[in-house]
């Protein structure tokens, strides 16, 4: 089927991605692209359909023979000459404008400064603030000392890093059904029970948000596989979402729920502060991402829709992710089309909203 639509030249805001590397690591490309914390064998790891992705279109680029070795030994020869012109070409080729970096996951611990000057994009910043619960739970902080560690920490993100969003990965700790509990409460029941610690902070974060006027991101998805993919349906959130208190927060389903899209695209379609983020099944399910951008955009208002990469480590993902989303996007926009659904004009101005627009305005950027 002839496409009608080429984004190839929409500019992008990565709005949910992290940090990678600012110099040559000589990862291993298989290893890196896998989300198992387990010790996976190299023949499992080089039998993905992400990985052979990765190899293809690495292949186009670097104008490298379909031989796997062929086409590493160009990738490491590429990043060694000049690794800065490397990932400056990654970005030109994929457009990527923007990135919204969460600060909370830095399997790449690299200077803010030395990244900021090496990628060719502006560069923002997201709290997560595991980053500190983890310390608080882990440590057995007193309540008091908790409470004041937890403030000024996300007040110094605010005023320091200039940060342009909340995140939560409550999902991967105690689940996404999130009960209001009161301070007298959980005073009384500190650290008997982590899900009350927890639950406690993130609606203390969402407060700070709806204060700050800044957007929350909450993990709805799957993961790594430290992840109980059961206890992160975006629906558990339903008890969250029919609280008056947080109905002024801005509120975004990373990952776009997931494989439960169809629930995370119901959510937005029924309440007006929620928004998705469609990243990790962008680039991570070469597959089932069709069925879930399907799902999605059967009831969410195509002006909630917003692109993420979820990239990590190596440049290479936040450039694969924006390469298969514009191709995707164009491939169902066409069928759309032809569906009679919209016409093509709008499903330009609807993707140039998913991969900038939205999330300028989500955002604030």
């Amino acid at each position: 089927m002839q496409k009608l639509f080429d984004f190839s030249q929409v500019p992008v805001i990565d709005n949910h991605c992290h940090l990678f590397d600012v110099a040559d690591k000589n990862h291993n490309l298989a290893k890196i692209l896998s989300l198992s914390l387990n010790n996976m064998p190299e023949d499992q790891l080089e039998n993905t359909l992400l990985y052979r992705k990765m190899l293809m279109e690495l292949g186009v680029l670097l104008n490298a023979g379909g031989d796997q070795q062929d086409i590493l030994q160009a990738r490491t020869k590429a990043m060694k000459a000049d690794y800065r012109d490397y990932v400056a070409g990654l970005f030109n080729d994929a457009g990527v404008d923007t990135l919204l970096i969460d600060l909370g996951y830095q399997p790449a611990h690299v200077n803010l400064s030395e990244f900021e000057t090496l990628v060719p994009a502006e560069v923002k910043y997201i709290y997560r603030i595991e980053t500190v619960l983890d310390e608080i739970w882990n440590n057995k902080l007193d309540f008091n000392t908790a409470e004041e560690l937890f403030y000024r920490s996300l007040d110094e993100a605010v005023n320091d890093l200039s940060i342009i969003a909340v995140k939560s990965i409550i999902g991967y700790r105690t689940g996404l059904d999130i009960v209001d509990r009161s301070r007298s409460e959980t005073k009384m029941n500190w650290l008997q029970d982590e899900k009350v610690v927890r639950d406690f902070f993130l609606l203390r974060a969402m407060e700070k948000c709806i204060e700050y006027n800044l957007p929350m991101q909450i993990h709805a998805s799957f993961g790594e596989s430290n992840l109980n993919l059961l206890h992160n349906n975006p629906l558990l959130l339903k008890r969250l979402l029919e609280n008056p208190k947080y109905n002024r927060a801005k509120i975004v389903l990373v990952h776009g729920g997931y494989p439960y899209s169809f629930e995370a695209g119901y959510l937005a379609a029924m309440y007006p502060n929620v928004f998705l983020d469609i990243s990790e099944m962008i680039p991570f399910v070469p597959l089932g991402l069709r069925k879930g951008l399907r799902d999605i955009f059967d009831m969410c208002p195509l002006t909630k829709i917003m692109y993420g990469s979820d990239g990590y480590v190596i440049p290479e993902i936040h450039w694969l992710a924006a390469r298969v989303a514009k191709y995707e996007l164009a491939l169902l926009f066409t069928n759309l089309v032809k569906e009679k659904i919209f016409d093509v004009d709008y499903g330009c101005r609807i993707a140039r909203g998913i991969f900038f627009n939205n999330a300028k305005n989500v955002y604030n950027v």
